[in-house]
């Protein structure tokens, strides 16, 4: 019964958003992530000032757009409209993932990216689902950074662009200076972006695959802001096309968040982990999709190959290891 992907779907986005609540109990004054846009939308219906807090490292605005979309669930008390947004984005996403019958694209909600997302309320698992259902396009206008290579990986239609423009038109009605005081709070971001770090220029390299979407959306994603919590990585799950290759990015991501979180008191410090444990994975998944490993592991299957190698061996080395056959043999 489990193998049905809808009993599935309802199941982990049930799971999902039980976790999301119980990290979460209360969201009342939390103004970082999507805690911002819940707060921001109840300061609407208020009659509140949403950007009347001093922003700080931590606490980086949000478009008023963000809260536009969250309204609906934002109405409800406490905690309920979080935990009950959380489980129809995970459903939903589970479902998209596996309606093919690839069940081990399930291998997502196992990541430390997206543990980290519905920990911390974040956007990054909304912004998947849209790659999947780009009928959700608009809520891109949630966070415009994470959402531009999100926005350029999809098809978009005229219906897409008429949902995006209702949303900043409501947000415009309910406050018409909120970009100019949006944009003047942006100053204190602490993010980085993948491209400009000490391995970002190899990514470059992707472009030659540009006529690929999987490379064209790995590009988009190295030159975007980005935190350095593992959520925002979420979206690099999209890659992977195998089991295999799905594996091994969720392998390392894991290795680099255990190694962060038992060396340091905080995640702050995360950033060249992130670079060298995910996005450098994903960059040599995306080389061995388009087939640059082939030619070298046609020539390392060639038995010749070796026995040059061994041919080439200094002799005090073939010599030791002629011994060790022939003690083998006696």
């Amino acid at each position: 019964m489990l193998r049905h992907p809808f009993t599935l779907a309802v199941l982990i986005g049930i799971v999902s958003g039980c976790i999301c609540g119980w990290f979460n109990p209360v969201i009342d004054g939390t103004l970082v992530d999507m805690g911002w846009s819940f707060n921001a939308a109840r300061d609407i219906v208020a009659q509140r000032d949403p950007y009347r807090h001093e922003p700080w490292t931590l606490l980086v605005p949000y478009p008023l757009t963000a809260a536009i979309i969250v309204l609906p669930w934002a109405i409800v008390p406490g905690n309920a409209g979080l935990v009950l947004l959380f489980s129809l984005i995970s459903g939903f996403l589970a479902y998209g993932l596996i309606r093919d019958g690839q069940y081990w694209r399930l291998m997502v909600f196992t990541t430390p990216t997206f543990f980290m997302a519905i920990k911390s309320m974040q956007w990054s698992p909304l912004f998947m689902l849209v790659l999947l259902y780009p009928v959700l396009a608009p809520v891109l206008l949630a966070k415009p950074t994470l959402g531009l290579p999100v926005a350029l990986s999809i098809k978009w239609t005229g219906w897409h662009v008429v949902g995006g423009l209702f949303i900043g038109g409501i947000s415009l009605l309910v406050m018409p200076d909120w970009p100019i005081r949006w944009v003047r709070q942006l100053t204190g971001y602490g993010g980085f972006i993948p491209l400009l770090t000490f391995i970002g220029p190899i990514f470059i390299i992707s472009l030659w695959f540009w006529r690929f979407w999987n490379a064209r959306f790995f590009f988009l994603m190295t030159i975007v802001p980005q935190q350095y919590f593992f959520y925002d990585q979420l979206l690099l799950w999209m890659i992977p096309q195998t089991k295999h290759q799905m594996l091994l990015l969720t392998f390392s991501s894991w290795a680099a968040f255990y190694y962060v979180r038992l060396t340091f008191t905080t995640l702050w410090p995360s950033g060249p982990y992130i670079m060298a444990m995910i996005y450098l994975p994903t960059f040599l998944i995306l080389l061995w999709q388009r087939g640059v490993f082939q030619p070298l592991l046609i020539l390392l299957c060639q038995q010749d190959i070796f026995q040059r190698m061994h041919q080439r061996l200094p002799t005090f080395i073939q010599r030791k290891q002629h011994r060790t056959a022939d003690s083998t043999h006696d």
